[in-house]
C-alpha cells in the first residue's frame, strides 16, 4: 500500500560520499561555539561546587556552635554524606574537615570616606 509507513527512519544523504561546499568550513565554525559551551558548563559546575563546600562548611561550624558538638562528629558527617551520595567525590573526614571555615568571615567592605 501507498500510504503504509515504513519503520526504516530515512538517512540524509546515504550513499552520497561527496559533501556540500562549505561544509567543512561550517564544522569548523560549529567547533569554537561547542568548546566555548563546554567550558563555560564547567566553570557553572566548579562554582556550584565551591559554594556546596563553603555552605556545608558553615553549616557544620554553625550547628557545632549551637549544640557542642565535638570534632568527631565531622567524622561521622563525612561518612553519612559519602553514604548518601557514593558517586561524588569529596567527602572523606579531612575534606569536609577543611570545608569548616577555620575563623569567621570578614565583615562586608564599609566605606570609611568617599572616593
Amino acid at each position: 500500500m501507498d500510504n503504509e509507513l515504513t519503520t526504516e527512519a530515512a538517512v540524509p544523504a546515504q550513499g552520497r560520499t561527496e559533501l556540500p561546499a562549505g561544509f567543512h568550513e561550517m564544522v569548523d565554525d560549529l567547533k569554537p561555539i561547542v568548546r566555548g559551551a563546554h567550558v563555560r558548563a564547567q566553570l557553572k559546575v566548579n562554582t556550584e561546587m565551591l559554594q556546596m563546600y563553603w555552605e556545608t562548611g558553615r553549616t557544620i561550624l554553625k550547628r557545632q556552635g549551637e549544640e557542642k558538638w565535638g570534632t568527631k562528629v565531622v567524622g561521622r558527617i563525612a561518612t553519612e554524606l559519602r553514604t548518601e551520595f557514593p558517586n561524588q567525590r569529596g567527602f572523606s573526614h579531612s575534606n569536609v574537615e577543611y570545608m569548616r571555615p577555620r575563623r569567621p568571615a570578614p565583615a562586608p567592605y564599609a566605606r570609611t570616606h568617599d572616593d
